[in-house]
């Protein structure tokens, strides 16, 4: 309707201009009137092929230069605009429209520095190309996308506008075009401290399942690359003439659970939820470095859960899961964590990565950790915005045996990240 009563409105305009025009040629006469009527003609002829024109059956294709990236990387976007029929366009203005998620950009641990500025890490990305394609039926245009930040971004449709040389007619049409990028979260080196081992004697669990107990020998073997020398059994070596090395009973196997909390919060700052996710993806790549079974769990809007395996594939579903996430879930998370617990197996080590910390939460970790073999918490927040009562429910936490860290400004700026485990 809109569109009917704007092209209804300017194709008055142009019979305006040409009944003035005439009128003027008709009535003053003489040749500088009709000079200026026909010198003007062809100005209005196209002003009616402007009008006239369908600019609705462009077809869109955009390019990317990979569809998969990660976070602060940069992305090369070409866009091809092509049209059936060569009718002389004088310009046209083509805006790219972004949406809220592009909206940000990732500038590694600096983003972390003003974690209290709801603001922090806002970018508007505006695109606007002007080209004069004339004759041509292919219009080609290229921009970069810097500082991706982290999500599943859909860059839906672009505006093209157009026009005459005098301004009196003025077209433009939004072409839908979906094209989707993923970025994965950004990830650094995770330095675990005072890892603790779980040999056949021992009860303490273990992060380094590749690890020998070298005091309980189960055998001997022929020596293979990568053997420790201290492992050369030197009396078979004699007797057999050959290099032989000890057999060591493995350690224990110890299934291992990483929960992220994805539940909204109204006082949480945007950069503890993406600090928190940044440090789950680097924990996660540090834990499948080594033989341990990892299981990851998501809970918020939706539950996520993905079971205790080790490949490949399993990793990268785990990180698709890590680039989409958004805090929007409504049940509380201390609520979700119960039911999660009646549900685990007994004797895991389980890690939770949280931007939340109040007393529901407090009580719900108390419970897990009756059941865990070890429970370590880990707590993103702005060093400003951790209260009092923070400090008490940290240290009560700690009374009851569980490892807390607490991630801040300071632990977030650097370039590996520094936990206790």
């Amino acid at each position: 309707m809109r569109q009917s009563i704007s092209f209804i409105a300017k194709l008055i305009v142009v019979s305006l201009l040409f009944g003035v025009l005439f009128s003027y040629a008709m009535f003053q006469g003489g040749f500088v009137s009709w000079f200026l009527f026909y010198a003007f003609l062809p100005f209005l002829l196209y002003m009616i092929g402007v009008l006239l024109y369908p600019m609705n059956n462009w077809k869109v294709e955009r390019k990317l230069s990979k569809r998969v990236a990660t976070a602060g990387e940069t992305v090369d976007v070409e866009v091809t605009l092509t049209r059936r029929y060569p009718f002389p366009i004088h310009y046209c203005v083509i805006e790219e429209f972004f949406p809220d998620s592009l909206q940000r950009q990732d500038t590694h641990v600096e983003k972390f520095r003003y974690m209290n500025d709801p603001e922090s890490g806002r970018y508007i990305r505006k695109v606007k190309r002007v080209v004069f394609p004339w004759f041509k039926t292919k219009i080609r245009y290229r921009f970069s996308v810097d500082k991706l930040p982290r999500g599943e971004h859909i860059l839906q449709a672009v505006r093209v506008k157009t026009g005459d040389f005098f301004g009196f007619v003025k077209k433009e049409h939004v072409y839908h075009h979906d094209t989707t990028l993923l970025v994965f979260p950004y990830q650094r080196p995770v330095h675990l401290h005072e890892r603790v081992y779980s040999f056949e004697q021992g009860s303490s669990p273990s992060f380094k399942l590749n690890e020998k107990n070298t005091n309980i020998v189960t055998g001997v073997r022929e020596y293979m690359p990568g053997d420790r020398f201290a492992w050369v059994d030197w009396k078979t070596t004699a007797r057999k003439n050959e290099m032989m090395t000890k057999e060591f009973e493995q350690e224990k196997s110890v299934d291992m659970l990483i929960i992220l909390n994805a539940v909204y919060d109204p006082v949480m700052s945007p950069l503890s939820f993406e600090g928190a996710v940044e440090f789950s993806a680097s924990l996660l790549d540090e834990l499948h470095q080594t033989s341990s079974q990892l299981g990851f769990l998501t809970l918020g809007d939706q539950r996520s859960y993905f079971p205790f395996q080790k490949d490949y594939s399993h990793k990268q579903r785990i990180q698709g899961q890590l680039a989409k996430i958004r805090p929007i879930g409504r049940t509380p998370f201390a609520q979700q964590l119960d039911r999660e617990r009646t549900q685990l197996p007994s004797g895991i080590i389980s890690m939770v990565v949280s931007h939340q910390l109040n007393s529901d939460i407090h009580q719900s970790l108390l419970k897990l950790a009756k059941k865990c073999r070890r429970l370590i918490f880990f707590y993103i927040r702005p060093q400003e915005q951790v209260s009092f009562q923070d400090h008490q429910l940290i240290k009560q936490l700690k009374n009851h045996g569980i490892l807390v860290n607490v991630l801040s400004e300071e632990q977030l700026t650097q370039r590996e990240f520094e936990v206790n485990t």
